[in-house]
């Protein structure tokens, strides 16, 4: 039940690495994240409290900065795009973020390079969803999600991850993303259907890219980027279609049910993209995944003894309110128990002589970090799993004037991926992570 570890140990090899990339958003309240002990015998404040049960499976960094030296106030923005790519200007043509990077070392040996992921379309989650029928899931085409289709009207602030210094677009239905990983995994390889159901839709691209190319010409600069951004993603979806198209058997791995759709639920809607991003691990569809817990300047709402809260227009910017930083701390508590639910899940897949937690790096960060100072120092950055032993958790790091940069230089290296040209804010390899 795991073909990954089955091929390396036939190749006489390890089993391969995997990379997650987590944002949560609007920054943390840093007297309830931060520890005050290092080394392994630290306390987990009260917004950490939920990693109780992976204590030993995680790193909490503190100290690092995501910028430049500034301490003036930042945008909440300007972190985002910088979380993954260690870069304060985007090029278009050259700027990847580390997912991105890794995908490109990867993708022969998988079926889908990389999965860029959310749970919150559209600026909201559940405002006016319907589940008519209860079955506990998003009905189709409500009036404000159409379950065909992945979207965001949000734009910028729904992405945070380039390819080549465009945004790439999020999948936000699990059915969706379940048939792309794992649409033709039968025995013989793909049916006659599916194929063709990929010769429709590339029927469809090839329709989509000879408009846009004729377009092109009559935009302005501006109108022309939020065109080459659609059209990576149509990129995306070719590449994930050819490489489907390759018609190999599946491995020795079994996906499971497929998802009915979006849950009505919150939590289930998070945590079962976590399921499938560690299913995709397990059979090896895909070795890269980013997941977005809330879109940059969440306006997602929570409900706190008894009281609705904004994400970030109350809790985050809670002008030192004890109600709303009560508030905050507890929407922090729900980001973090997703992550304890990814590490727990990983940690219960067996491989080889460990688990796929052992040959996981999960990278867990924001935007900003107070949530009310809007500052781009001490972000909260957590680092789980040990990346086939590059990384010894267990452990609260301090690493004064460090950058985050320098964590993601750390990953490649343990991918044994040169740095090339990633990140003009990493200066090197943090040390002290073994």
């Amino acid at each position: 039940m795991a073909p990954s570890v089955a091929r390396a140990q036939a190749a006489g090899t390890k089993p391969p690495l995997r990379f997650v990339g987590m944002f949560h958003s609007a920054g943390v309240i840093p007297d309830q994240w931060f520890p005050t002990a290092e080394g392994s015998t630290y306390a987990l404040p009260a917004s950490l409290s939920p990693l109780e049960p992976v204590k030993n499976d995680v790193l909490v960094l503190s100290g690092l900065r995501l910028g430049s030296w500034d301490y003036y106030e930042k945008t909440h923005e300007g972190g985002f795009w910088m979380m993954l790519t260690a870069s304060e200007r985007i090029v278009t043509g050259t700027t990847d973020s580390i997912d991105q990077v890794i995908a490109n070392a990867t993708s022969s040996q998988v079926r889908v390079p990389s999965l860029t992921l959310s749970v919150e379309n559209n600026g909201y989650y559940n405002p006016g969803y319907q589940d008519a029928n209860g079955d506990g899931y998003i009905d189709p085409k409500t009036s404000s999600y159409d379950d065909t289709q992945d979207h965001c009207s949000g734009g910028e602030q729904c992405m945070v991850t380039f390819a080549k210094g465009q945004r790439l677009p999020n999948t936000y239905n699990p059915r969706v993303l379940f048939t792309r990983l794992f649409g033709s995994l039968t025995p013989t390889g793909p049916t006659d259907a599916e194929r063709r159901i990929w010769t429709y839709r590339r029927s469809v691209l090839d329709h989509v890219a000879s408009q846009a190319k004729s377009l092109q010409g009559k935009l302005g600069q501006a109108d022309q980027l939020r065109l080459d951004e659609y059209l990576s993603g149509i990129r995306a979806i070719e590449q994930s279609i050819q490489k489907a198209e390759q018609g190999n058997p599946a491995p020795a791995c079994s996906p499971g049910a497929q998802p009915v759709g979006i849950p009505m639920d919150r939590t289930a809607y998070a945590d079962l993209m976590c399921d499938l991003i560690v299913k995709a691990f397990e059979c090896d569809a895909t070795r890269v995944a980013t997941l977005m817990l809330g879109m940059c300047v969440s306006p997602m709402t929570f409900v706190v003894d008894g009281r609705t809260f904004s994400h970030h227009g109350d809790a985050s910017h809670h002008g030192n309110d004890p109600v709303k930083k009560a508030a905050k701390v507890e929407i922090d508590k729900w980001q973090v128990t997703r992550l304890t639910h990814l590490v727990q899940k990983l940690k219960a897949v067996r491989e080889g002589d460990g688990t796929l937690l052992d040959n996981v790096a999960v990278y867990y960060s924001s935007d900003i970090s107070n949530s009310d100072w809007h500052n781009h120092y001490e972000m909260p950055v957590i680092l789980a799993g040990r990346a086939g032993g590059a990384f010894r958790p267990g452990r609260h790091l301090r690493a004064t004037d460090k950058r985050c940069g320098d964590v993601l230089l750390s990953i490649l290296q343990a991918f044994g991926i040169p740095r090339g040209g990633f990140g003009p804010l990493a200066q090197a390899p943090l040390s002290g992570l073994a």
